[in-house]
Parts: structure tokens; C-alpha cells; sequence
């Protein structure tokens, strides 16, 4: 049984525990090429060149280098060198040879005075590759590494690069620890010993956060409401390396929306910008942890693939979300998603997690963030937040569901498997003055019927307390069911 405005009993299912299959090098959906084992190709000179299958030996072997020897004779002894006297010459040969290299020489000679002018007037390509390499090599044999300046902050037009903005936000992103309560007994621990005190807490996950604001010697940290809703103490590390124990201030599931605070000051504030000014197609930057604080304030660079993309939280209600192609991963969540110019437009969120899927990112718009990270400093929860004030089960989880579902398809609510079934009525509502009753059935909202529990939570994500709207209560009674409208107006939920 679940508050309609707690987390509901069917969370999103996780999509990260994937099947992984290693036959044939597929690993993780990787294909790796796998190697054989102890195969080689042996060439064998003395078989006409002709290739064979070679098996590497068993046993240990080294890898022995050996000069080459003399050749071999048949009878295993060393062939002898064998000298070969050369033939006296005609003395009229020598002469002719002489003659013939004084010629070479004289036009040696000449093609060297004419060298050395072209040099002197302005070079040739031969000689100045001659020496710009003896430039480079400068005797020694060895590299030089030249200074740079490293990448530009800003391009030709004054604009900020992907460095740029790196450079002016990096400060103002944060990683997340979050720790919980350990368990008072330690099982399988020093062969059966269960003891323990209970006290400890031990470190159950890691996240990314921004500093959003200060005020009160107070820094106030957002991130995503998954990543510290089930912590009882968090650790906020900043990029120059130190750490700070923070304090919970808030968080709010139907957003995903946390904030926590840290006592220390004079730190690197976050700007936001419009997100209702966001196009689609341009630039973004995410930071972030992904896989761990070893990890932090990871960079990666996408565009905005889409606006308004729904996606449903974990209680249900369905976000419009920035949809980008930026590399996000665990450890992302509750990160910032910058624009070029350095500001926060959205709160890294979630992705889809699939080997079919790539590049689809999703984050809060900062809009949305700010008001929501805003009202938790101030009030503790949302402000302005509508609900019933009713506790309700899912008819689904009723042995008894299918014909329930026929007999209200035969009054006109075709597809009803999102009715809920009322547990318990808070005494703040305006119900608990009606004549719905515990088990009654919301089987329609505003005359939609209730497909599924989504009716239900558009109309409260769309509506504000003290609105009224009508509710279609199904009714057991005996072997038959009735149905009747009940107005009622909506209080302010401060959960």
C-alpha cells in the first residue's frame, strides 16, 4: 500500500543488470577478436618457398638470437674461400681509364660550382631538407618537445570553446558520497560471528552534483533526488580535492531533484540559463563522475537532440526532459549539463541503458530544477504541489482483477487496468467527507477512464491545491458493481 504521492509499488524497471555472452569473443555485446593458440606461419627457405602450418613447441623456451654463420657443405665441414687471381691488363686499357676519370672529375667539378650558387641564391629544396634535417636531428639522435600553448579558451569571434567552458565551470561541479546505515549483524563474517554494533556507515554509492547558491555560511549543493534519497550521510567532494561532510536539505522524487548543503563559503557558484530557451541542435557539455569519484568531473560533448522528451520519475509522473547525445553514465546523475556559455541548463537525469540504444541522455530542464531546489531550501518540500490525500493499491494486485475489469467494461470503462483502489483517506482530504468509502475504485478522472495510473498523476502534475476535480468511484456491491461522480477539491501535499 502506497500514498498516491510516495513512491508507488512498480518502479521503472533497472535496465542495468544485461546478459552477457562471451561465445565466440562477444563479451558484454563487444565483439573482440580472439587470437589462436600457439599458431604461427613458418616460412621454410629450403622447400621452394613454399609455406607450412608450424605448431609451437611444448615446454619453456627463450628467445635465442644467434649471428649469422658460414655456409655449409655437404660434409659438414666449413667451405673454403677460394681466391681468384686477376688477369694482367693491356697497357693501353690503363691509359683509356685514366683519360676517362679526368673527364668525371672536371664535370663533377663543374656541377658543384653551380650548386654552390643556387645556394648562395636563395637554395634548392634538396639542400634546405638537408638542412632542416640536420635541424631536427642536431647530432644527438634524440626528440625535442616544444612549449604550446594549449587549447584556445576562445575562438576567433571571442566565443568560449569546449575548453573555455570547461575552464570557467570546472569549480563549481562536485562529486557525491553517500553512505548508509550498516547492518547490526555481519554474516558469513569470521566463519558465523554475527556481532556488531550497528553504528557504522558504510559508503553505498557515488553521485555528481553543482553548486547552486550560498546564503546563512551555507553552500547549497544540487543534484538528482535518486542519488541521495536513500542516504543517512553524504560527503561532498570539490574539484580541488577537499572533502566536506554535508547535510540533507531536501529532495523531491516526482522531479528528481535533491539538494544538499555544506558548511563552507567563498566557493565557485554555478549560473543557470533559460531552458526555455534552448534549441535543438545546439552545443552542450556534460560533467560529472561516471563510474566513481576516480572519475571526477568527467567531460563530455553532445548536442540538445530534443525538448520535452517525457519521462516517467520513480512515482510515476511523466518529466519533460532535454533529450542529448552526450556520453552519460552511472555516476552522472545529478550532474550539470552546461551550454556554451558556461551555464547550467539542465540536471543529468537518466539514459536509456541498452546495447541497442546510444547517445540518449536525459536531464532536467534548469527551470524546473531551480523551482524545485528553490522550494525544498525554503519550505522543505514542494510548495504549490496538488494531491488527494488518499492510500491506494493497483487493482492488478487483486486475484480477482480480470472480472472486476470485465464488469467495468461492460459500464463503459474499456481498459481500466490502471484503477486504483482506495486503502486509507487522510483526514486533510476532502474525501473523508464524502461517501467514498475504503475499497471504493477510481476508475475515471475528469471522464477519462483510468488506462493507467498516468490519468491520474497528469491531472494532479497539472492542477493546484484547492482545484476540484471529478472522480468516477466503482463500487462492489453484492454480485454487481455501481459507479457515481464525486467532486472534490485538491490539498496541498507537503511530503
Amino acid at each position: 500500500m502506497d500514498d498516491f504521492n510516495n513512491k508507488p509499488e512498480n518502479n521503472i524497471p533497472n535496465n542495468d543488470n544485461q546478459q552477457d555472452n562471451q561465445q565466440n569473443g562477444n563479451v558484454n555485446g563487444e565483439y573482440h577478436f580472439v587470437p589462436p593458440k600457439n599458431q604461427y606461419q613458418y616460412y621454410n627457405p629450403n622447400q621452394n618457398q613454399q609455406y607450412q602450418q608450424y605448431q609451437q613447441p611444448q615446454g619453456n623456451y627463450s628467445n635465442n638470437y644467434y649471428a649469422p654463420q658460414p655456409p655449409v657443405g655437404n660434409n659438414g665441414k666449413k667451405q673454403k674461400k677460394v681466391k681468384v687471381k686477376n688477369p694482367s691488363k693491356p697497357k693501353n686499357k690503363t691509359v683509356l681509364t685514366i683519360v676517362i676519370v679526368l673527364i668525371i672529375c672536371v664535370v663533377l667539378a663543374i656541377v658543384g660550382v653551380v650548386a654552390t650558387a643556387v645556394s648562395k641564391n636563395g637554395g634548392s629544396s634538396s639542400s634546405s631538407s638537408s638542412s632542416s634535417s640536420q635541424s631536427a636531428d642536431n647530432g644527438s639522435g634524440s626528440a625535442k618537445v616544444e612549449d604550446s600553448n594549449g587549447a584556445a579558451k576562445k575562438d576567433s569571434n571571442g566565443n568560449l570553446t569546449t575548453a573555455g567552458v570547461v575552464s570557467k565551470v570546472q569549480d563549481s561541479c562536485v562529486g557525491i558520497t553517500v553512505y548508509t546505515q550498516q547492518s547490526a549483524y555481519r554474516y558469513f563474517n569470521n566463519y558465523g560471528n554475527n556481532s556488531g554494533d550497528g553504528s557504522g556507515q558504510t559508503a553505498s554509492g557515488t553521485g555528481s552534483g553543482v553548486i547552486m547558491s550560498e546564503a546563512n555560511g551555507k553552500t547549497y549543493i544540487m543534484t538528482a533526488a535518486h542519488v541521495i534519497s536513500d542516504g543517512n550521510s553524504f560527503k561532498v567532494k570539490l574539484n580541488n580535492g577537499d572533502e566536506y561532510d554535508a547535510t540533507m536539505v531536501g529532495y523531491d522524487s516526482q522531479t528528481d531533484i535533491g539538494v544538499l548543503s555544506i558548511k563552507k563559503t567563498g566557493l565557485t557558484v554555478a549560473s543557470f540559463g533559460n531552458s526555455d530557451k534552448i534549441d535543438v541542435g545546439e552545443d552542450c557539455i556534460a560533467i560529472g563522475c561516471p563510474g566513481g569519484l576516480e572519475f571526477m568531473n568527467s567531460v563530455t560533448k553532445g548536442i540538445v537532440s530534443a525538448l520535452d522528451r517525457p519521462v516517467k520519475s520513480s512515482i510515476g509522473y511523466n518529466n519533460k526532459c532535454i533529450q542529448v547525445d552526450a556520453a552519460i553514465n552511472p555516476g552522472n546523475s545529478g550532474g550539470a549539463l552546461f551550454n556554451m556559455q558556461g551555464q547550467v541548463i539542465g540536471i543529468n537525469s537518466s539514459k536509456i541503458a541498452s546495447t541497442e540504444y546510444e547517445g540518449m541522455g536525459f536531464a532536467v530542464p534548469s527551470n524546473t530544477a531551480v523551482d524545485t531546489a528553490n522550494s525544498l531550501i525554503k519550505n522543505g518540500y514542494v510548495a504549490g504541489r496538488a494531491k488527494l490525500g488518499i492510500q491506494y493499491n493497483t487493482l492488478s494486485n487483486y486475484n480477482n482483477a480480470n472480472s472486476i475489469l470485465s464488469a467495468l467494461e461492460q459500464k463503459g470503462f474499456k481498459d481500466a487496468e490502471g484503477t486504483m483502489v482506495i486503502q486509507e483517506i487522510s483526514d486533510d482530504s476532502d474525501l473523508k467527507n464524502s461517501k467514498v468509502q475504503q475499497y471504493d475504485m477510481i476508475v475515471a478522472v475528469n471522464g477519462k477512464t483510468m488506462t493507467s495510473t498516468d490519468i491520474l498523476t497528469s491531472v494532479l502534475s497539472e492542477s493546484s491545491p484547492g482545484d476540484s476535480i471529478t472522480l468516477t468511484i466503482a463500487r462492489i456491491d453484492g454480485n454487481s458493481i455501481k459507479t457515481f461522480d464525486v467532486k472534490c477539491k485538491l490539498i496541498e501535499s507537503k511530503n
